[in-house]
């Protein structure tokens, strides 16, 4: 779109100036994440806890800023460590732009619980509660959580409190915590968080504050949860987030970039940390409606999250606003038998109705495939995960078929990763033309693919929806002369 270089998160989320060096001034913000030492977040000192909980639910807590970091760790604790500096990495410039970071005085708990392992729920609740001993001395208002979904299958659906994330985090919310929750990177998925977080959706803002430039994100999950509540709440910018270079231990003057929904949560957290501490008696369900009430939503977009805007809720706030209260919700859809659920003219009581079948071994081969004709993209996606894969030479004449016909990329996705699983070299002219699909799922299995066949190209995967036909483009060339040398 342009070359000039990507302008501070700040400016794209609509503040009229850079955030203050007291910008989140005691406000205790705790990120559920994994974190490394690196020099970047030596500045940050004591403000800086880091907690890990043992599988013996014994709780470690120490100042991590000023440890060496350790070349073994390799990349991890770099998602944390991304999501870490764009609340309060030190001013710096890079390619003649000054960037600033958005809460850089607050306090921060980062809480490592080993997740996405068994037992994370519990470690999760022990470390909570850790946390909320302290709640007082550290003034806990936000906490971030860019993986709330952790070992749930994606696809299939249920009701949010079923959740061992939702259920360690309800003491917090009970304190008035605002918890903070990335939505989810790719349409693949159908499980999305329950109406008690703040759900940040993005958009691509192309790197640029400008309205003008913005647009949808095209593999952007939205729709209603597993209790039937539409998510998100509102849209953040999910593309080149600059952070100062972290992916190696040193390199001065150079930009890291974070990217998706846990970048786009961790800024608006750090939007929310910066209005704390400039009004330190907004409550967090008043903060959460002056967010959504002061969006601004994309025209003709099927999702009516609208995109964050400082400036409004600014605006908003120095005039009086003031509607507390957590925003109202329907009593989350409940089944009770899903023999008869499964017919429901809701799609999303069918859903939960499908996964319960699923989940009890219920639902045969040919059910299966007749759901994957359901008018709903939800059921849908069930329906193609759960076949996994072709049994048959006819099934997966059908999966191609069906790949080609189908128009939402998140089932596209299924079907694309189901006819990975036994692919044969004798294929590529099925798998070529998806290198340039929207759908992040799509790509990675047109990828997966390429990487099996020796002397078959690679396709650089790319989080940038503009530079996907670019990074497509070898590949289709290369196809080209594979078929004339044939």
């Amino acid at each position: 779109m342009t070359n000039k270089p990507h302008e501070p998160v700040w400016s794209r989320l609509g503040f009229p100036h850079p955030p203050e060096e007291d910008a989140g001034r005691g406000v205790g913000i705790v990120i559920i994440d994994m974190l490394r030492p690196h020099q970047t977040i030596r500045h940050l000192g004591s403000r800086l806890k880091y907690i890990s909980v043992n599988q013996d639910l014994s709780v470690e807590c120490r100042d991590l800023a000023c440890e060496e970091p350790d070349d073994a760790d390799g990349d991890r604790g770099e998602h944390g460590l991304m999501a870490l500096l764009l609340l309060a990495h030190e001013p710096f410039e890079a390619e003649g732009m000054q960037y600033t970071s958005l809460a850089p005085a607050a306090h921060f708990i980062v809480l490592n619980h080993q997740a996405f392992r068994e037992g994370e729920g519990e470690r999760l609740k022990r470390g909570i509660g850790y946390i909320l001993e302290r709640s007082r001395e550290w003034n806990i208002r936000i906490i971030l959580s860019m993986g709330w979904h952790a070992l749930d299958v994606v696809t299939l659906l249920k009701n949010t409190n079923r959740n061992s994330t939702v259920q360690a985090l309800v003491p917090a919310l009970r304190h008035g915590i605002l918890v903070v929750c990335a939505n989810g990177n790719s349409s693949s998925i159908n499980i999305m968080p329950p109406a008690e977080f703040l759900a940040v959706g993005g958009y691509n803002d192309h790197g640029f504050a400008k309205a003008e430039l913005h647009s949808p994100h095209p593999d952007e999950p939205y729709g209603r949860n597993g209790d039937g509540h539409i998510r998100p709440d509102i849209l953040a910018p999910r593309v080149y987030l600059p952070v100062p270079f972290c992916e190696t231990y040193e390199q001065p003057e150079a930009l890291s970039y974070f990217w998706g929904t846990s970048g786009a949560s961790a800024i608006v957290t750090g939007m929310c940390a910066a209005l704390f501490s400039k009004y330190p008696e907004l409550q967090a369900d008043t903060l959460r409606n002056v967010l959504v009430d002061c969006g601004v939503s994309f025209e003709g977009y099927d999702n009516q999250a609208p995109r964050v805007n400082a400036a409004n809720v600014i605006q908003a706030l120095g005039e009086g606003y003031f509607i507390n209260g957590t925003p109202g919700h329907a009593f989350p859809i409940s089944v009770q038998n899903p023999s008869i659920s499964i017919v429901s003219d809701d799609p999303i009581e069918r859903a939960l109705a499908l996964s319960i079948l699923l989940e009890e071994q219920r639902c045969g081969r040919a059910e299966l495939w007749a759901y994957t004709q359901d008018p709903s993209s939800v059921i849908r996606k069930i329906a193609v995960k759960a076949l996994h894969k072709p049994d048959s030479a006819d099934e997966r004449t059908t999966f191609w078929t069906n790949l080609r016909e189908e128009q939402e990329g998140g089932v596209r996705g299924w079907y694309a990763y189901g006819l990975l699983q036994e692919a044969t070299e004798n294929e590529v002219e099925y798998w070529i033309p998806w290198a340039a699909d929207p759908n992040w799922s799509v790509r990675w299995c047109v990828s997966r693919y390429l990487d099996k066949v020796p002397g078959f190209p690679k396709l650089e995967m790319t989080y940038d929806p503009d530079e996907i036909p670019g990074k497509a483009l070898p590949v289709l060339e290369w196809f080209e002369r594979y078929v004339e040398d044939i």
